[in-house]
């Protein structure tokens, strides 16, 4: 906890799952925090906001010698995992037995699987044909509406103050901070903002485009995904997933765009994702479809299509970037102040569920300071 004698404001850039986690960190641990966010849980989809086009499970990337992921990843899926116990249906989290199926020779299950529940390795008598390899284990998933808008009141209830504002650098923020408390720190969690902020100009962050489609499946109780290829520390190779919710939507997935900024849905993408995920989960589609064992196609889905997502990971060529950067130099008539700055942006497709570890790593440098 910061000591009742020091400055302790906080000023937090962005207001996605890494801000919204990252502000709530802080406010626990008694630091008043101040976010300027242009994008916030509740608005209409868009593809600059990635927290509410992803698909949200934790189904960690972290490759076998990245210790500091898989510390993240970890930290974040024991802190939901608790947040579904205590909470239950209010938790906008569901627990439920995920598949991951690798149809590529060679390739296997990344080892921070084999920590989590339940994990079992398949028989090659008991997967299917497709898969070279196949693994289960119990996870998370997210329903990424009632999750964010759980953490808004969370940070609303402890304190936080929040303004929208599109903001056109971090200095441009502190506009925002209350006179009398001159921020300690500034934390930068604006994602793939942080491309064209003028005093961050990240020119490592690049969008890897995503296409889901969500479908109203309550059926589905399990999580499945088929991977092709080298995950390569992140979502390298093509990959098909399927994440139920406990609200009874079933988001199907996916695509991996580098440098694209379509925004809208490609249909001949959305029919590509529903072949690819009938292939793995032909239960997906209604049970009148699959009537006397007739193989359904995709256009068996498009009744229960609820909509199309496009929604841009906020990737970065050299990897998270979870440090303290350059100092924030800021003239004034009587002095000049440096304000630390402290970055929390790269996730690419691991911001949801690294996002508590992240959080926690920011705490300890905002503390330090």
């Amino acid at each position: 906890m910061v000591s009742g004698d020091k400055p302790n404001s906080v000023l937090v850039c962005g207001f996605g799952i890494i801000g919204l986690t990252t502000s709530i960190r802080l406010l626990q641990a008694g630091f008043s925090v101040t976010v300027v966010a242009s994008h916030l849980p509740g608005d209409p989809l868009s593809a600059y906001y990635a927290s509410s086009a992803a698909g949200a499970h934790h189904l960690s990337f972290a490759a076998d010698d990245d210790e500091r992921q898989q510390m993240l990843d970890r930290k974040t899926f024991d802190v939901m995992w608790k947040e579904e116990e205590d909470e239950g249906e209010s938790s906008g989290i569901m627990r439920l037995t995920q598949r991951e199926f690798f149809g590529s020779d060679g390739e296997k299950h990344i080892t921070f699987f084999e920590s989590l529940p339940d994990f079992a390795i398949y028989s090659p008598a008991d997967r299917p044909s497709f898969a070279k390899h196949a693994v289960s284990f119990t996870s998370l998933t997210m329903d990424t509406p009632i999750y964010l808008q759980k953490l808004v009141s969370r940070f609303k209830t402890l304190g936080g103050i929040l303004y929208r504002a599109s903001l056109d650098s971090l200095s441009s923020a502190l506009q925002f901070s209350p006179p009398s408390h001159e921020p300690i720190a500034i934390v930068n969690c604006t994602g793939i903002g942080s491309l064209t902020l003028k005093d961050v100009h990240d020119t490592d962050m690049y969008p890897i485009r995503g296409q889901i489609i969500v479908l109203n499946a309550p059926w589905i109780k399990e999580g499945r995904t088929k991977q092709v290829g080298k995950l390569e520390g992140g979502e390298g190779g093509e990959r098909t997933y399927i994440i139920p919710r406990r609200s009874g939507e079933v988001v199907i997935g996916g695509t991996r765009e580098v440098d694209d900024w379509t925004t809208e849905p490609r249909p001949d993408i959305s029919l590509d994702i529903k072949r690819r995920a009938l292939s793995l989960f032909p239960e997906l589609a209604p049970e009148s479809s699959r009537m006397n064992g007739r193989t359904p196609v995709p256009s068996d889905l498009d009744p229960i299509v609820l909509r199309e997502v496009v929604g841009f990971r906020p990737a970065r060529k050299s990897g998270l970037r979870l440090e303290r950067g350059d100092d924030l130099v800021v003239p004034s008539n009587d002095h000049t102040r440096r304000i630390p700055v402290l970055h929390n942006i790269g996730h690419s497709g691991a911001g949801w569920q690294s996002s508590w570890g992240c959080a926690d790593e920011i705490l300890k440098m905002v503390t330090a300071l």
